[in-house]
């Protein structure tokens, strides 16, 4: 009968024990998730925190090269249309700017086939800006790079446009 008790007794303690066990382990997951996103979250602010400004611009001062008068047709739905452009190039290496300004003739060709093979709607949309603006870029850069094996074009800004 005392045999019984205790298996009786034992028989009541393994629910408990698992419960205990199972608690524990739940604490621990919960404990270790909760650390984590802390982590997580000032890892986040960390980053958030740092300026995303280009390394070159800690250390240097950009320099600009003023491309101006651009005057192109761009076809339209009905008839040609005449955009004038004047842009500027940034670089944060005067060194590059001098390459580009030895290449000018080619710099303003590219522009100008960029830009003619523009269609009019798409020129007088909202937000057209800045696509643009980065097509101009990735031109120039691809063009300087065959030239003079150049990559320091870093921005091209439109500072003026007139479309007709």
């Amino acid at each position: 009968m005392a045999d019984e008790a205790k298996q009786e007794n034992k028989s009541k303690k393994i629910p408990l024990i698992i419960a205990a066990v199972v608690l524990v382990v739940a604490l621990a997951g919960a404990g270790g998730w909760w650390y984590f996103q802390q982590q997580a979250k000032s890892m986040a602010m960390a980053v958030e925190v740092e300026p995303q400004v280009p390394i070159a611009a800690l250390v240097k001062k950009p320099v600009f090269l003023e491309l101006k008068k651009f005057v192109v047709s761009v076809p339209g739905d009905d008839r040609l249309h005449y955009l004038m452009m004047e842009m500027s190039v940034m670089s944060y290496d005067q060194d590059e700017l001098d390459k580009l300004q030895d290449f000018l003739p080619v710099i303003r060709n590219a522009v100008i086939t960029l830009l003619s093979k523009q269609h009019y709607n798409d020129l007088t949309q909202l937000g057209v800006m800045e696509p643009l603006q980065i097509a101009l870029r990735d031109k120039l850069r691809r063009v300087m790079n065959d030239m003079a094996s150049s990559n320091g074009i870093d921005q091209v800004l439109i500072t003026k446009m007139v479309i007709q």
